[in-house]
């Protein structure tokens, strides 16, 4: 009964009536080589991700070396820090090897495929196989 009534009502309504529900928008996930640079961002922008990243899309506007991340180019968490009850995140990112800060939570890293995963497994048990042979 729930479903047929919007579908009666868009039928009658020509289906003009009715609100679409547009997703909500996700902040974007800012991160910078230095946890200094990220905090000097943070404040400039009032802690907005929004202003944040209008921000860095300008091209004329100090950057201060931080870039938008995009979610999926994030592969794991590398380390933490809290500061003055703020907490950070420094996340490694496909593109370079020198990990991002961003506030903590964020991005949270893809989990490995399971292929990946049994691959690392593998390479770890033989490692450790390799030590007691010794």
């Amino acid at each position: 009964m729930r479903f047929v009534l919007p579908m009666v009502l868009a039928t009658l309504l020509g289906g003009a009536a009715l609100p679409a529900h547009a997703a909500p928008a996700t902040p974007a996930v800012i991160g910078c080589p230095s946890l200094a640079n990220l905090r000097i961002l943070l404040r400039e922008s009032k802690a907005d991700p929004a202003k944040a990243a209008a921000r860095l899309s300008d091209s004329k506007a100090e950057h201060l070396g931080c870039a938008v991340l995009g979610k999926d180019a994030v592969t794991a968490l590398v380390d933490h820090a809290a500061l003055n009850g703020s907490a950070y995140d420094c996340v490694a990112v496909r593109s370079t090897s020198v990990c991002q800060w961003t506030v903590a939570g964020a991005v949270t890293p893809r989990a490995p495929r399971r292929g990946q995963a049994e691959a690392a497994k593998g390479t770890k048990d033989k490692s450790a196989s390799d030590k007691v042979s010794r």
